[in-house]
């Protein structure tokens, strides 16, 4: 063929090809663009909400109180003045511990008295052995005898009075002898702690004249305690007061520290309704770890009542949006459906419904992401 030939045959072939290129050019455009996808397509797994057993407890707010049964009133045993202060505040303080010197007559008073009762008991037994000598030789009629008895047990009395009167003054048995023979006629007295704690008031200072038996409400000189537990006084309101019982649990939590708990038990229920807040105190004695709790500090308060049985539902089914809590309901086949729910608390990895659905309900837990623009 000559050459002219083969220059009027390009266009022809080139059409040709063309033409043979077309479909294939395009069915590989329609394989490369992915499908929409489908609710058939979506991999869901659909269950029924369960039941579950969560501790129940009744949250109230409470105040921190010193434990009453461990709290000591130092107040004064008699009438004088305040020579020395030997305690601050804050201090922590044994039995026995020294905490003020006080100068009173009533201590001279009061061993005068016991020195009196042990001549007076003297006296006595010697006059009853004379009685009983001169009776023995009837120079004595019988009753003289029976006099002098009696006298003799009055003074007795008379000695042990004065002696347990000195006792309640701090004097202890081995400083009788000298108070008996007159050797120690001294007024100064020590006031020294009753049991172990914490000076948590004091409300005397040196030269302060204190009083004994001349008010209905005596002055407390000191205040110790023993901070080592402490009373949570809680507010439980009238509705409510069924579900206490003594000995439940009571989780206590500062509201400066909601991570640090103390934990007790309830040991009293008063008998008594506010009128003003229609409430009832319940008390409970806490550990006092670390001596955070604090008298008068205000705490919030849980009791725990019991165990309810909840509906829960995995995490994964809970959705968000637009201020609204729901999950997705099967209806039916590939047929799903939004319905809004109340959320309670967390539980072994699920989460409490309070509200919303029932046991009966099918609810989407995997997979459900994919569906909410279709359930929408």
């Amino acid at each position: 063929m000559s050459r002219g030939g083969l220059l009027s045959l390009l266009p022809l072939l080139a059409l040709l090809a063309a033409c043979n290129r077309g479909p294939d050019t395009a069915a590989a455009t329609a394989k490369a663009e992915p499908a929409a996808p489908t609710r058939a397509n979506v991999s869901v797994v659909v269950a029924a909400p369960k039941l579950q057993e969560r501790a129940t407890s009744l949250e109230t707010s409470g105040k921190a109180q010193f434990n009453e049964e461990a709290l000591a009133r130092v107040q004064a045993l008699v009438t004088g003045r305040v020579l020395e202060v030997l305690a601050r505040p804050g201090e922590i303080v044994e039995p026995g511990h020294r905490l003020i010197v006080i100068d009173s007559p009533d201590l001279g008073a009061a061993k005068s008295d016991y020195a009196k009762a042990v001549a007076d008991v003297e006296r006595a037994e010697a006059a009853q052995r004379l009685a009983r000598e001169l009776f023995e030789v009837r120079a004595v009629p019988q009753k003289d005898v029976r006099e002098a008895d009696n006298d003799y047990r009055k003074s007795v009395a008379e000695r042990e009075r004065a002696a347990a009167r000195l006792r309640t003054l701090g004097i202890g048995a081995e400083q009788l002898p000298a108070i008996a023979s007159r050797a120690d006629t001294g007024t100064r007295i020590v006031v020294a702690a009753p049991r172990a704690g914490v000076i948590v008031e004091r409300n005397v200072t040196p030269g302060q004249v204190v009083a004994y038996g001349q008010s209905d409400t005596p002055l407390n000189l000191f205040v110790i305690a023993d901070v080592s537990t402490m009373w949570v006084v809680a507010d439980v309101y009238e509705p409510d007061v069924p579900r206490v019982r003594r000995g439940q649990r009571v989780a206590v939590t500062l509201p400066c520290c909601p991570h640090d708990r103390f934990e007790g038990a309830v040991d009293y229920i008063s008998d008594v309704v506010d009128k003003e807040t229609r409430t009832v105190k319940v008390r409970a004695v806490v550990p006092n770890h670390g001596r955070a709790l604090k008298a008068e500090m205000f705490v919030k308060v849980a009791i725990a009542t019991g165990v309810a049985r909840v509906l829960t539902l995995p995490q994964s089914a809970i959705h968000r949006e637009g201020g609204q809590t729901y999950v997705l309901v099967e209806r039916g086949k590939d047929d799903y459906a939004r319905k809004p729910v109340q959320l309670g608390g967390e539980l072994n990895g699920s989460v409490e419904i309070r509200e919303g659905v029932t046991p009966e309900d099918r609810v989407v837990t995997t997979g459900s992401i994919l569906l909410k623009k279709a359930t929408k």
